[in-house]
């Protein structure tokens, strides 16, 4: 009977030390980005400036022992670093968009100041919707009227 119980608190103790859960980014970031080391597939990644896509996530696993979270993608994917996008990029047909600049990224309702500007990456499958205001735009409906560049919103999956 000892023995039993001594292989059922063992059981116990190590089961509950690690354990998956559902990719919500806006969770996980609010629950364990102070106190754990993430990573994706290996590598250690600062997931607030890291956009991944849900549907490419297989397990996401977490150790409270060594305070670590896991994240392993379906498919390895090839992340898109925002301070490398431009309008010229995105102005395909469009005339005269490639004197225009980029003022303000706006990424799930987060602004991206231009010191995560550089951090920042983005899995292109991730993206829903993808608009751009112009300064034109802005200007007409009294919207953003302090930046004197176009304004590009970006909501994730």
């Amino acid at each position: 009977m000892r023995i039993f119980l001594l292989l059922f608190i063992l059981t116990f103790t190590f089961g509950c030390a690690t354990r998956n859960i559902k990719y919500d980014r806006n969770k996980i970031l609010k629950k364990y980005s102070a106190d754990y080391k993430m990573f994706v597939d290996n590598e250690k990644t600062d997931l607030e400036t890291v956009f991944l896509d849900k549907d490419n996530i297989e397990n996401i696993r977490i150790d409270k022992r060594t305070k670590e979270l896991k994240i392993t993608q379906l498919k390895r994917a090839e992340l898109f670093h925002m301070d490398k996008l431009n309008l010229d990029s995105l102005s395909a047909g469009q005339r005269g968009w490639n004197k225009k600049k980029i003022e303000l990224i706006v990424i799930d309702g987060i602004p991206i100041t231009d010191s995560l500007l550089e951090k920042t990456k983005i899995d292109p499958n991730a993206i829903k919707s993808f608009n751009i205001l112009t300064q034109e735009m802005m200007q007409k409906t009294n919207l953003c009227r302090a930046y004197n560049g176009s304004v590009i919103l970006i909501t994730t999956k």
